[in-house]
This record gives structure tokens, sequence and C-alpha cells, in this order.
């Protein structure tokens, strides 16, 4: 140590920071010419703070200032209590607002029932005055603009109630209309079902009632088990038409044209695939069989003087996708509300003749092609006599009856004749009704209220076909 002056305890650290222990220091004393010799090691011991754990009732007076700090009769916290190193404790409850850089569970990150991706905020105040407008007051983030709703923004809230005694009371879900932005942090809102906002919901926008740009969001649902984009919302209710893309469990839509859907599986407005669309059995794991049929040929017999043209109509059968043996085929007459099989019938073409017994003295005749109980078209064919008031309406597709793999596209028209005369020009669009019958009775219905006096075309796309589906017109004639 000779020949070595400290000055400060900065300029000491390199010199000191190794071997501090076996350092001897000396201690100026007061008495003259008096001096005190110790090590590093006795300094250390004699003034140090050995590391030591008290229970918090031990620690005098702490207690008592916690107590001050926690109000249990609904009171504030003040100052600060911070702990450096780890805490455990049995229980934590909070009155207000956690936050944490990072919430480990089990490694596990949870939410509730519902998460939204979408515009939000939590409410730290919220004032009615005395026309029913809510002023809400979102809790404010440090380092952020607070606020990211805007005017007509519909607002869904989900919290969670207790009643007086603090018992579970269950969740409750809260809808608003945003009908002003103040600053920030503050906006005006009307409730839309009757249920007010209260401090510490959460609000996470639905949709906007005039902006479509604000009508779309994306949430997941873990009670109902799907994930769902939507769009187009302008109101509260989320409806079937809102709903663009549904993954998990379906069996809460009722669609227009698939009709009620079962099970899980997914939604899709559109559908864009590169390679191939693998469809198989699930019971079997044999590739589906995507197949369709059509029946072409002539519908129409027309009499001059009592003799029919053609003498004979050649209607063909068409497969596509499948390929049906012979016995696996018939022809059938609908007989009422019944379909009877035509005897000898197992080829893909039937020659009807006008007076055939199938006929059984009828103007009218459907015919009805069946491919392994599964696949079928139907035709009907019209006898019109000249010179008789006879109206007959034809329907013909601008892209043939039969389409496969959801690649449908096609325009319908609807031909009216009187007698051999065509008088479709003639009469005005609200007289043609058209009427699709599937296996979706409930979309049917809806189909053919949105097709009525509509004219004499109309396009067919996917969107109105599932599987299989029959287009027919009705035209009402004022004579």
């Amino acid at each position: 140590m000779s020949g070595v002056r400290i000055k400060d305890l900065q300029s000491a650290k390199s010199v000191i920071e190794h071997g501090f222990d076996q350092f001897e220091f000396v201690v100026d004393s007061p008495v003259p010419d008096a001096t005190l010799k110790v090590s590093g090691a006795e300094l250390k011991k004699a003034i140090g703070t050995e590391k030591h754990i008290h229970p918090l009732e031990e620690v005098d007076g702490l207690p008592g200032e916690l107590e001050k700090k926690f109000d249990r009769a609904g009171g504030t916290i003040t100052g600060d209590l911070r702990v450096e190193g780890n805490a455990r404790m049995k229980n934590l409850s909070i009155d207000e607002y956690l936050e944490v850089p990072e919430l480990k569970y089990n490694r596990i990150t949870a939410t509730g029932n519902e998460f939204w991706v979408t515009d939000a905020g939590v409410i730290d105040d919220a004032w009615e005055d005395g026309d029913g407008i809510f002023l809400i007051t979102l809790k404010e983030k440090p380092g952020e603009v607070t606020i990211n709703f805007q005017y007509k923004d519909i607002l869904r809230g989900i919290f969670y109630t207790q009643d007086e005694d603090g018992n579970p009371t269950g969740f409750k879900t809260a809808y608003f209309e945003v009908t002003g932005i103040i600053d920030e942090t503050q906006f005006d809102c009307i409730p839309l079902n009757g249920i007010a906002p209260e401090r510490f919901m959460t609000l996470a926008r639905q949709g906007n009632k005039t902006n479509p740009k604000r009508q779309g969001s994306i949430y997941l649902d873990g009670l109902h088990k799907f994930i769902r984009v939507i769009d187009q919302v302008s109101s509260e209710k989320i409806e079937q038409k809102n709903i663009k893309v549904q993954l998990g469990d379906l069996s809460e839509i009722n669609h227009p044209v698939f009709g009620q859907l079962q099970g899980y599986g997914a939604l899709l407005e559109n559908a864009y695939i590169c390679g191939r669309l693998i469809q198989r059995n699930p019971d079997t794991g044999e590739d589906w069989i995507v197949g369709a049929v059509s029946v072409q040929g002539e519908q129409v017999f027309r009499y001059k003087d009592n003799i029919p043209e053609p003498t004979t109509i050649t209607l063909t059968a068409i497969e596509l996708g499948i390929t049906s043996p012979e016995d696996a085929r018939e022809w059938q007459f609908k007989n009422g509300a019944e379909w009877v099989t035509i005897p000898d019938s197992q080829s893909l073409t039937f020659e009807l003749s006008p007076d055939a017994e199938i006929w059984r003295d009828k103007r009218t005749l459907t015919l009805r092609y069946l491919a392994c109980r599964v696949y079928y078209d139907i035709i009907t064919i019209t006898k019109v006599f000249d010179g008789e008031d006879a109206y007959q309406v034809q329907v013909v597709s601008s892209n043939g009856s039969s389409f496969i793999n959801s690649d449908i596209a096609t325009m319908l028209r609807a031909k009216v004749f009187k007698g051999v005369r065509e008088i479709t020009d003639t009469l005005p669009d609200n007289a043609f009704y058209w009427f699709r019958v599937s296996n979706n009775p409930e979309g049917d219905v809806v189909w053919n209220q949105l097709h009525e006096g509509v004219g004499r075309t109309i396009v067919i796309s996917d969107e109105d076909v599932y599987r299989k589906a029959i287009f027919e017109c009705e035209v009402n004639i004022n004579d």
C-alpha cells in the first residue's frame, strides 16, 4: 500500500475490486498520534449488512403503513410498492388495472370466450347526461394515442358481472353507437340494447353504421368454437350476409343457398385454389365421385293438320364425371307427385312418340333420367296444336344445363309461345316470375322472392346452385 494514496472511492475501484478482504486500511483517529489499522474483511464485517428475510408482521410499523395504503372500504392505494427480485403470493386481488410487459400462466396464453382483432379500448369512466347519452372516458395508454374509435362505430362490450355479495352472475354483452368524438380519450355514445356502459368494460369495434371501411373485423369465439371474418356490419346484429369466412363449427348457420349447415368445416365467400382439391369419403377414405347428368332434346311436338312435327323426339342423357353401368340407369315419367320408371329404359337415349301410353291424354309430359339413384336431370315435353290459343313457356340456357366442379355461369331465358307464335317480346318484365327447386326449401323461398318480376332473363352462378337445382319460370299474362 506504500506510495499509493486514494483520493476518492470511484478512483479506487480498479485497485480494490479484487481481493478486498486482504486489503489493510489505516483510519485516522481524532486522538493525536493515534491510528487504527483494519483489514478489508474486518471492515466489511463491522459495517456491512447481511442478507436477511423477515415476515412482514415482524417489521416494526410496516403492516400498519400498508393498511393505510389500502382502504378496504373503497379507498385508493397511494405511493409505490416496488419489489426487486421474486415474490410469491397465495392470492392476489386487484381492484383496477394490472399492467405487465409479459404474462405467463403455465406457458399457455389464455383470453376470454371472444377474442377480437379490431379497434378496442377499456372504459375508465362512464357518465350519463339527462338525454340518455353516455360520456365515455377510455383508459389512457402512456405514449400512445388512446382513442381509435370513430363517429358511427358500432361497439361491442362483454364484461363479467357480480352481485352485491361478490358472487358471479355471468357475462353480459352490450352494444353502443358512437355519436360524437370529443378528444383522444373521450367520446359520446348511446346504448343499443338497453345495457349501460360501465367502468372496466372492454369495447371492441364490431362495425360502423355508415362507413364501409370500418364495417369489418375478425374474431375468435372459444365458446362456440369458430373463427369468423365479417364485413358490411352496420348494426349490432351480425347476420348471415355479414359472414364472409367461418372456420370451425358451422352448425349455427342457416345459409340461403346451402341450407342448415352441420358439423365442423369452412364457409368461404370465394375460394382460389392452386393445385389439387382432394375430397374423400370420411368413412372409407375413397375419393368422392363428383358428377352430374344432363338431358337434351326437343321439347315441343307441334301439330299442324293433326300431324306432329317431329314424329318422334330423341332424348339423350349425357353423364359428366361419372360412367354409370347399364343396370344403374332408368328413365321415369312424372305422375302426380310420383316418379314412375319406364320398363326397359336402361339406355342413354330414349325415344318418345306423341302417342306413347305414358302421355295418358295429357298435353305435357315431364321425364327424368336417373343414374346410380343419385344423379338426375328432368325435361318437359309439350304438345302444341296449330290454331289454338294455348300458351307455353320454354326455358333455355346459354351455356348448357349441367355443370360440374362448381363452375357455373349461364344465362337462362324464358320464351313464351301462344300456339306456334312466340310472344316473349310483347310481355313486360314484371310478368316473369322465376322459381328454384332444390334440397334447400328455406333457401328456395328467399331466392324466389328475390326473382319475382325480374324479366325474361336471369344469370345463374355458383351462388345459386348447391349440388342440384332446377329453375322454372312462371309468366303472368293478362289477356
